[in-house]
């Protein structure tokens, strides 16, 4: 008899996933700013866990078309770009490179570090999974330019900044345009809205928002999101932000009046609804935390099963993917990892 262990097929493990959310697909946020972490967790659900082994990654390099929630960041060079994607698709993973800027003007279609990103996506797209995630239809044309074949979809801002009334015409429009199209994170606890869609196969749904569903102020925060890219160090943009969200009281927590649904954080009663009306496709987003730590929490939040039955197994799968970040490691960090030294002799 073999001492070695063998690893348990996914088979043997529906039994984790059976009362919550079986057989989706899922996309986890964090690209390009969680890498390291992020990696570990793909390659760690890969072999012990591959039920909740996401299908894509989620994120964008700071450029002209994104947007950054807290910290303006640097860009990315290119390399480095193309080395991350190629570590994804070693795992036989997607990514979604995600532009939510919906403020796109015209002089800003032409960015050349923005349309070197969508050129490389598409050239390192060595498992075909790969697309692109827009929050503005100007800049999906002018993506459709440079890489017809690439798929494009709808990001929820979109739907955000959307001047009409939210209704399944403009959804069911939306999804003729896209590739797939993202609900606005109120709409996926509204029924009246995703029961009307026509083919939920081409829908996603954002698990995680953690803004008030009553928030009024959603669209003018993208715009000042939207203005701070295009001028970092204006002290006044950042001080309205701050002025903004506490008006508007996404910070305050009151223990003696939480309330479940006060924020678009979905419950498991509205994700098994949204499941058992045809949807198959969630994401958990990473753009609205400040670390991983609490990115990597909310993935084992939103996909692993804590009732009292399972709760010990969730525990253990969420344990051993945090206890391998930040292990030991054999080379010595050094502050001239990025830097290259040209002999030109």
């Amino acid at each position: 008899m073999s001492s070695m262990i063998q690893p348990i097929s996914a088979e043997a493990l529906l039994f984790m996933v059976e009362n919550h959310l079986p057989h989706t697909q899922w996309t986890y946020g964090g690209a390009f700013r969680y890498d390291a972490a992020l990696l570990v967790l793909v390659e760690n659900f890969s072999k012990n866990f591959p039920l909740r082994k996401p299908f894509s990654v989620a994120g964008g390099p700071a450029c002209k078309w994104t947007l950054d929630w807290y910290t303006e960041r640097r860009p990315m060079s290119l390399p480095r770009f193309s080395e991350t994607l190629e570590k994804y698709a070693a795992l036989n993973i997607g990514v979604v490179l995600t532009f939510d800027n919906p403020f796109i003007t015209d002089d800003m279609l032409a960015d050349s570090y923005g349309t070197a990103l969508v050129q490389e996506l598409y050239r390192c797209d060595r498992v075909r999974k790969n697309s692109v995630c827009v929050a503005s239809d100007r800049l999906a044309l002018r993506i459709r330019e440079i890489c017809p074949k690439l798929m494009v979809c709808s990001h929820p801002n979109r739907l955000i900044v959307e001047q009409t009334r939210r209704t399944p015409a403009l959804y069911n429009k939306l999804a003729e345009v896209y590739t797939n199209v993202c609900l606005h994170p109120v709409d996926a606890a509204r029924p009246a809205i995703f029961t009307q869609l026509q083919h939920p196969e081409y829908f996603s749904v954002l698990v995680n928002d953690p803004l008030p569903r009553n928030s009024a102020v959603r669209r003018e925060h993208l715009r000042l999101l939207a203005d701070i890219r295009k001028d970092p160090y204006n002290a006044d943009l950042r001080l309205h932000r701050a002025r903004l969200i506490e008006r508007d009281g996404w910070h305050v927590v009151d223990p003696a009046s939480l309330r479940q649904k006060a924020s678009c954080n979905l419950t498991h009663a509205e994700t098994a609804a949204l499941h058992a009306a045809g949807f198959r496709h969630f994401i958990v987003q990473g753009n609205q935390f400040r670390n991983e730590m609490t990115f990597l929490w909310d993935v084992f939040r939103c996909t692993l099963d804590f009732g009292p039955e399972l709760s010990n197994k969730s525990a253990l799968i969420a344990g051993s993917v945090m206890a391998m970040i930040g292990q030991a490691k054999n080379d010595m960090p050094s502050g001239l990892r990025d830097f290259q030294f040209t002999n030109y002799e």
